[in-house]
């Protein structure tokens, strides 16, 4: 078997694997943290919540937990300071892991065309 295929399998798997982790978290962070933090940002819940609506918020809040400038732009900054890193690191994980999920998927298409497989 080729080198630059094996190295192909090997960045799909990785973009496979952490875009499941990652959407894994998002579900978590759906059915256990989600609601808190709407209450606590916006002052109510939103009743129904699609998978849709849940990677649109997430990347907003954690976000605004890594830095500071983005949470005092978007008007988060008294709001969320008292959570601890508990209740941050999933949004922080699961945001990390999609944008690694990207990368994995720009380095297998730029493997790809660059270093012809088929």
């Amino acid at each position: 078997m080729p080198l630059n295929l094996i190295i192909s399998f090997v960045l799909a798997g990785l973009f496979v694997g952490s875009g499941i982790i990652s959407i894994v978290l998002m579900l978590y962070i759906a059915r256990t943290r989600i609601r808190e933090m709407d209450k606590l940002v916006h002052g109510f819940e939103i009743p129904n919540d699609s998978i849709f609506f849940i990677v649109l918020r997430v990347p907003n809040y954690s976000l605004a937990f890594m830095w500071k400038l983005y949470a005092k732009r978007g008007g988060f900054e008294g709001k969320i300071e008292h959570l601890d890193k508990h209740f941050r690191w999933p949004f922080i994980a699961a945001f990390l892991l999609a944008l690694l999920s990207l990368v994995f998927l720009m380095l297998g298409i730029l493997f790809d065309n660059y270093f012809d497989i088929g």
